[in-house]
C-alpha cells in the first residue's frame, strides 16, 4: 500500500546521515588536521604555504537496525511502507536509526612559520546529528492495522527521535610547544538550521474485528520551523538560532617514534530563537479500512498539537567526542589504533587502521568495531604528496556493495545483516610558496628569476654607487698587493 512520502521523510529524516569518518586519524590530511586541531596538514621543507579545498570532504553513511530492516530497504526503493509483516507485535520492538553528517563545504589553511609549525586554518561545514527508535507497530499501522491480531495493545506506538542540523564556521590554530609536544584549538561559530524533537511516551490501540481501529497517543514535539512547510531557505545562514563549540587537542611525540594524540571535540550548544515551536498532544485517532491512511494520522496529531503551541527560545548540546588516537610508521606500514566516544550519547567507535603506502599511494584495510552497528570492515585508496591529496573509500565495504546491489536489482532480500553503507571522498591542493630554510631552499627570491644577480634589481643610481665602490674596493687590494711585494 502506497503512503504519502512525507511520512517516511519523517520517520527517517534524523538518520539518512551518519558520519564518524575515525579512517582517516593520523592521515596528515587537511581534513584530519580541521578535525584535530593539533595535527599538521603541512610538511615542513616539501608542502607550500597554502592549503584549499579543491573539492569538498563528503562522508554519507546511514544505518538502520531491527525487525524492520527489509521493510526499510524496500521503502528506499519504492518510497512506500508496504508488506509490513512484522513480528513480535505487542511486546514493544524497537528499529533503531542512526545518524549524523559532516561535510566541508570549504576549508583554507596557512602555514605561517617553519619555527614551532604554526599553522592558521579556516573552514565551512554543514553538520547534522540525529537518532530515533520506532516502534514495530508504528510501522505496522502506517502500513496496513489489520495485520494486528490482538484487539488491544498498550504502548505500542512509544517511540522518540532527535533531529538537528547547523552551520559551523571554524577558526583553528596549532604549534608545536617543543620537540615532542604540540598543541592545538579550534573556535567555532554555530548558526542552527533545523532541530525536530518528538516523543510518544503513551499510547494505546483497540482494534475491532479487523474493520476499525482506535488509537490514542500522547507526546511532545519541539521543532525549530513547527509544522511549517519545510523551504530550502531555511538553509540560509540566519541570526536566529547562534551558538558556540570548542576544540582542544594535543599531541606528544615519543622517542622511539609513537605519535599519541588526544582531541576534546566540538564541546559546544546551540541557542535556537523565540520562535521555537514547544507542542504537548494527546490525540485520538479512528480509522477504518477503508480510511485509514497515514495521511490522516499526522494530520489529526498536527491538529491536536497545534493549540498547545508555545514559542520560547531553548539549549540543545551539538555532538561533543573525546578521541585518542596513536601510530608508528614500520616503513611502508603504518598502524594507527583510534578510538572516538561521543559525550552526551552512546555513539563510539574503535579502529585499527592498517596503512600500506607506496611513493604517493597509500592503501588502507581497517577493521573497525562500531558501538551502534557492530564490527566493521573498512577500506581507502589514497594519493597523497606533500602538496595534494586525494582520497575515496569507506568505512563499511560489504555493506555498502550489498545495499547497492539490492538497490540497483530493487531487490530487497539482496544481502544480510543490517542495511548500512557509506563512502567519503575529498581533494585538497596547496599552492604559494614552499616552506624551506635557506641551507635547503630550492629557489631564494631575487637569485634565480630571469636576471643573473641581486645587483640588476637596484636603481641606477644604486647601481653606479654600488660600481663606484667596487672600484675602490679593487682598487685597494692592488695598492696592497704592491706592498707586499715591495716587503719580500
Amino acid at each position: 500500500m502506497k503512503r504519502d512520502t512525507l511520512v517516511l521523510i519523517l520517520l527517517l529524516w534524523p538518520t539518512l546521515f551518519y558520519a564518524q569518518n575515525i579512517a582517516l586519524n593520523h592521515s596528515s590530511t587537511q581534513f584530519d588536521a580541521f578535525e584535530n586541531p593539533v595535527q599538521q596538514g603541512f610538511q615542513k621543507d616539501l608542502s607550500r604555504k597554502y592549503a584549499i579545498t579543491l573539492f569538498p570532504h563528503l562522508f554519507v553513511t546511514f544505518a538502520f537496525e531491527g525487525d524492520a530492516e527489509t521493510l526499510f530497504k524496500r521503502a528506499l526503493y519504492t518510497r512506500k511502507i508496504s508488506k509490513s509483516n512484522l513480528p513480535n507485535l505487542g511486546e514493544n520492538h524497537l528499529n533503531y536509526f542512526y545518524g549524523n553528517s559532516n561535510i566541508y563545504l570549504f576549508n583554507y589553511r596557512i602555514f605561517r612559520t617553519r619555527n614551532y609549525n604554526r599553522e592558521l586554518g579556516f573552514s565551512l561545514q554543514l553538520k547534522e546529528e540525529g537518532s530515533s527508535q520506532i516502534s514495530n507497530e508504528t510501522f505496522t499501522l502506517l502500513d496496513d492495522f489489520r495485520k494486528f491480531t490482538r484487539p488491544a495493545y498498550t504502548n505500542p506506538f512509544n517511540s522518540s527521535g532527535l533531529n538537528q542540523a547547523y552551520w559551523q564556521l571554524g577558526a583553528t590554530y596549532r604549534e608545536n610547544y617543543d620537540d615532542r609536544w604540540a598543541f592545538g584549538a579550534k573556535l567555532s561559530l554555530l548558526n542552527g538550521i533545523i532541530y525536530n524533537n518528538f516523543s510518544i511516551t503513551q499510547s494505546q490501540l483497540e482494534v475491532t474485528q479487523n474493520t476499525a481501529y482506535n488509537a490514542d497517543l500522547t507526546g511532545s514535539y519541539i521543532s525549530s520551523f513547527g509544522f511549517e512547510k519545510l523551504k530550502l531557505d531555511r538553509l540560509i545562514p540566519n541570526l536566529k538560532n547562534f551558538g558556540g563549540a570548542i576544540s582542544l587537542a594535543s599531541s606528544y611525540q615519543h622517542p622511539k617514534g609513537y605519535y599519541f594524540t588526544l582531541n576534546l571535540k566540538d564541546l559546544g550548544f546551540i541557542r535556537w530563537g523565540k520562535n521555537t515551536g514547544h507542542y504537548n498532544f494527546t490525540s485520538h485517532i479512528n480509522g477504518s479500512a477503508t480510511d485509514s491512511s497515514a495521511s490522516k494520522i499526522f494530520d489529526q496529531i498536527k491538529n491536536d498539537a497545534a493549540v498547545t503551541e508555545q514559542k520560547k527560545a531553548f539549549y540543545s548540546k551539538i555532538d561533543s567526542k573525546i578521541e585518542f588516537a596513536a601510530s608508528k610508521e614500520f616503513g611502508f606500514y603504518k598502524p594507527v589504533v583510534a578510538f572516538s566516544k561521543s559525550i552526551f550519547n552512546p555513539h563510539g567507535q574503535l579502529a585499527l587502521l592498517n596503512n600500506f603506502s607506496k611513493n604517493a599511494f597509500v592503501l588502507g584495510v581497517n577493521p573497525i568495531y562500531d558501538f551502534e552497528t557492530k564490527l566493521n570492515l573498512g577500506a581507502q585508496i589514497m594519493v597523497k604528496s606533500p602538496n595534494m591529496e586525494f582520497y575515496v573509500g569507506s568505512e563499511q565495504v560489504f555493506p555498502t556493495y550489498y545495499l547497492a546491489k539490492s538497490y540497483l536489482k530493487q531487490d530487497e532480500s539482496v544481502g544480510r545483516g543490517t542495511p548500512r553503507m557509506g563512502a567519503y571522498f575529498g581533494i585538497n591542493v596547496k599552492f604559494g610558496s614552499k616552506m624551506q630554510d635557506i641551507g635547503t631552499a630550492d629557489e631564494i627570491q631575487g637569485l634565480n628569476d630571469k636576471e643573473t644577480g641581486f645587483i640588476y634589481r637596484m636603481s641606477n643610481k644604486e647601481r653606479k654607487k654600488a660600481q663606484k665602490q667596487n672600484k675602490q674596493i679593487e682598487k685597494n687590494r692592488r695598492k696592497n698587493d704592491k706592498r707586499n711585494n715591495r716587503r719580500r
